[in-house]
């Protein structure tokens, strides 16, 4: 066979594998949830929007030091408002002297990725090879899935003889 006429097959053969093996085909769709970035903030001293005062007063028998104390104590509420796919909120509050003294809150975000795999269903493929006969070979060929089938055009340099052969291949 002649040179142009080979080069030329194996060319066209090259051209048509690469322009199927671009064709993919969907695999996999996998979603996932990943965390965002922490938001944290804090307000201190806050100025209350609406103050109500009662013009009746509801007395209790306590004493003195006893209503004092209560003043005083500073307590601090912590709550952790929804845990879900939207992300984690956790709000907490100081109260004393009767008064929210601040109030904080983190936010943890969460997103939800959708992943698409796409494998190739035609994957072309070439190679050479050289072995300790003195030939050489160029293979093309091309793999649907996991099976190829393939072309080798080989070259013996010693008896100055050239040759075609045909093979198959499973990828495991």
């Amino acid at each position: 066979m002649d040179r142009r006429l080979v080069t030329v097959l194996c060319a066209a053969c090259l051209a048509i594998g690469f322009w199927s093996g671009r064709k993919t085909i969907a695999c996999k769709t996998e979603i996932r949830y990943v965390q965002g970035d922490t938001v944290r903030d804090t307000v201190v001293s806050p100025v209350p929007v609406i103050e109500i005062v009662h013009d009746t007063l509801h007395l209790v028998e306590r004493d003195t030091i006893q209503t004092l104390t209560d003043w005083n104590t500073e307590r601090y509420y912590t709550e952790q408002l929804f845990n879900n796919n939207s992300g984690l909120l956790d709000v907490s509050a100081t109260i004393q002297y009767n008064r929210l003294q601040d109030f904080s809150y983190t936010f943890i975000p969460t997103y939800k990725e959708t992943v698409r795999y796409k494998i190739p269903v035609w994957q072309p493929y070439a190679g050479a090879s050289y072995n300790s006969l003195n030939q050489a070979s160029l293979v093309t060929g091309m793999f649907y899935r996991k099976n190829a089938i393939e072309i080798q055009y080989i070259s013996d340099f010693e008896r100055k003889k050239h040759a075609w052969g045909i093979g198959y291949k499973y990828k495991f």
